[in-house]
């Protein structure tokens, strides 16, 4: 794949992060309202705000080397009302706008909390609309490897695993960079990682399960399929079985040793400054096996006729 190739794999992983770490992050604020202060929370929450604004803008960017005639991107737009890439762009754009104000009220509006509220919410149903958008483009006929409805639910399932494995690394990194400051909500900071640590560790777990499972499902219908889909799996089962084997083995080690280490931490009643190397370990791990995820549905597939 060169360079133009690889933009698009780049665009979707990256905003699919972005999509899916400020939905976790917005989920974590939620709970954390019931028992800490809001305006508390939204102060800690504003640095991994920045963190997945800078994404977007990367992704977005990145998305433009995939186009012949970037500076012409703008015009895609005017084919919203039947295009699905042109809906994906100005949901793309909405969601990165909603995003930005989100951040901007937190750093300084900070007693603006219902509207921050109100468009942390706008933000996530925008990313969600933009996820399907994502996934639509590639269901179409003379793709047949992709024109499955699983390819919807793999993004989704994608998008909420990047984001839990994100917003755990943001947060760890936060309460670190706080210690080293000496700032006065260290321990704020430590009681919301450590209540949110549990319910992320089993997310990731059930959703690697459901991504291994919406795997071998895609295997089974191009295995049901015509020559076409035959082929395609062929391509997945032997050129690239190394690749795809690898891709399990990743996503399952690593998800088996998040949850050990946070039962560990449970178990031990240790700070959750001790999880900063297996969360790191388990996010990089992840990140790298929906990289080959995202490589093999883009080789393995074979067009047919026009």
């Amino acid at each position: 794949m060169n360079v133009r190739e690889w933009a698009l794999p780049v665009y979707t992983i990256l905003m699919q992060l972005a999509v899916g770490a400020f939905a976790i992050l917005w989920l974590i604020r939620y709970l954390a309202g019931s028992k800490f202060s809001v305006q508390e929370i939204d102060r800690i929450i504003s640095n991994p705000i920045l963190v997945i604004a800078f994404t977007a803008v990367v992704a977005m960017g990145g998305a433009h080397f995939h186009l012949s005639k970037p500076f012409h991107s703008y015009l895609a737009v005017l084919n919203f009302k039947s295009s699905w890439l042109s809906r994906e762009i100005v949901f793309s754009l909405l969601f990165f706008m909603s995003t930005m104000s989100v951040l901007y009220l937190t750093y300084f509006q900070t007693h603006c909390r219902s509207l921050i509220t109100g468009l942390g919410w706008l933000a996530i149903m925008f990313g969600s609309v933009l996820i399907y958008c994502m996934a639509r483009i590639y269901l179409i006929p003379t793709q047949v490897a992709w024109n499955s409805p699983t390819v919807v639910l793999s993004f989704y399932t994608t998008t909420l695993l990047l984001g839990i494995m994100a917003i755990a690394c943001l947060m760890v990194l936060d309460l670190k960079f706080s210690e080293i400051k000496k700032e006065n909500d260290v321990e704020l900071r430590t009681q919301v990682l450590r209540n949110s640590m549990g319910g992320l560790t089993i997310l990731t777990v059930a959703l690697v399960a459901l991504n291994i499972a919406i795997t071998f499902i895609q295997i089974r219908l191009l295995a049901q399929g015509d020559l076409t889909a035959r082929t395609s799996l062929s391509l997945l089962v032997e050129l690239y079985l190394p690749l795809f084997v690898m891709r399990m083995v990743i996503l399952v080690y690593a998800s088996i040793s998040l949850a050990v280490s946070v039962v560990r931490m449970y178990r031990l009643q240790t700070t959750p400054q001790g999880l900063m190397s297996p969360v790191y370990l388990s996010c990089l791990l992840i990140l790298v096996g929906e990289i080959i995820g995202r490589f093999l549905f883009y080789a393995t597939h074979i067009r047919v006729g026009l």
